[in-house]
């Protein structure tokens, strides 16, 4: 499309990634506007980069040359109808993120089912403090993030949703796994397959983790499968982030990054927000938060969680209902192994009810299993069951983070402080 605008509008303003987007249109001397149902830290972010946002329908921020919405904004929202009467182009936010990119002279695209905002923020970290002029696009918290289209390298996570990843043309594609995820979008693993090799063959360097569910990409040549380094000291925890580690420092040391400049990084980077993260102590209980969302990753994270604390209890939100769904049977197999479990009312997203299975579900299923689980609807709920706990983890890619953040500020926490 005709990127000739000089003026556009945001729905989902508060997104990780569409707040960077309109950061750096308003940087480029584009007027804008954005949209968010609710306030975060990335719409204040926006404000303070003087960008009008509202959390209602405006007349006043309809008249711009472009809107770019979220996945989360369906076609028969207000804004989007009235907007495309008008003859306003309404894009993804994935084909405005593809364009972006184009602008710079080195693209690192980090593609995965799992791991890929590790990876992509240690790439990220790696050039950052070897004095490279790099960018980032990535969908975590990363130290010192910028995104500045004259700079000589953007490190990008490339999320495979809709295809959204095929809309970048990296000089250096990266994958750190394949496997079954938003079937939703693909139908079948088969046409997830195909897209992620699709995606690797656009890298003029490539490189993948080499494990089973990766095999698959070795018809693509001149492919880098990359093996588990052990060489390195980390404080990052799990077999899963070994991977992760290799990987980043393969993709550095082909952009001829110094060895000592790669080990300082490794074992001085302490991860990102949501991983495997420390939120506080309430008497002798340490409260932990994770991002994991896929069976594979619960799995991944409550076997290296139960093997650090042998009393502890992991609260596990569900991510849509279509996940939800299509892994049912993985779910129950991996949860079905948790010693102690509380599962959290789900968090939708962008899907209701009819696309798949719930938490309550779930829940039930794992119960006629004879599993050691609860289910909970609300905080109060869960805040009676945890202190007899020495460490309780709060997992999944909603807002169960937000969940133990309030569990840790509430009086049901204060109160258990004066036991």
């Amino acid at each position: 499309m005709n990127y000739n605008f000089k003026s556009v509008l945001f729905l989902g303003i508060g997104g990780v990634s569409m707040h960077q987007l309109a950061i750096c249109f308003k940087n480029l001397g584009v007027k804008v506007v954005g949209y968010d149902a609710k306030e975060n830290e990335y719409t204040n972010k926006c404000k303070q980069n003087e960008i009008l946002v509202t959390n209602k329908f405006d007349k006043n921020f309809l008249n711009v040359d472009l809107c770019v919405k979220t996945s989360a904004i369906k076609e028969n929202d207000k804004y989007v109808k009235v907007l495309k009467k008008l003859n306003v182009p309404v894009v993804d936010r994935a084909e405005v993120l593809g364009w972006l990119s184009s602008k710079f002279k080195n693209v690192i695209a980090v593609a995965g089912t799992h791991g890929k905002s590790t990876t992509a923020s240690l790439i990220y970290e790696i050039l950052r403090i070897a004095g490279k002029n790099v960018s980032c696009h990535i969908g975590a918290n990363v130290l010192k993030p910028k995104f500045d289209i004259k700079d000589d390298y953007l490190v990008v996570e490339a999320c495979e949703f809709n295809k959204s990843f095929l809309w970048l043309f990296p000089t250096i594609s990266v994958v750190t796994n394949v496997e079954a995820e938003h079937l939703d979008s693909y139908g079948n693993f088969f046409n997830l397959k195909n897209a992620f090799s699709m995606f690797l063959k656009r890298g003029r360097k490539r490189f993948v983790t080499n494990e089973k569910s990766t095999q698959f990409l070795k018809k693509i040549k001149n492919v880098d499968f990359v093996d588990i380094e052990e060489s390195f000291n980390t404080k990052l925890k799990g077999e899963y982030n070994l991977k992760n580690i290799s990987l980043a420092v393969a993709v550095a040391r082909s952009l001829k990054i110094e060895e000592c400049v790669i080990k300082k990084v490794v074992e001085s980077f302490n991860g990102i927000p949501r991983r495997y993260e420390l939120l506080g102590n309430v008497n002798e209980t340490k409260i932990f938060i994770d991002y994991a969302h896929h069976p594979t990753e619960v799995n991944a994270f409550s076997n290296t969680f139960q093997k650090e604390f042998e009393n502890c209890l992991i609260v596990f939100q569900p991510h849509t209902y279509s996940r939800t769904k299509n892994l049912f049977k993985e779910f129950v197999l991996v949860l079905s192994k948790v010693e102690n479990l509380v599962i959290f009312k789900e968090y939708p997203a962008r899907e209701d009810k009819s696309q798949g299975k719930s938490a309550l579900e779930l829940f039930n299923k794992l119960e006629d299993c004879d599993c050691n689980v609860t289910y909970a609807e609300n905080i109060k709920s869960i805040a009676k069951r945890i202190e007899k706990y020495s460490a309780v983890a709060f997992v999944g890619a909603g807002d169960i983070n937000l969940v133990a953040k309030k569990l840790l500020e509430s009086k049901q926490f204060k109160d258990l402080n004066k036991k």
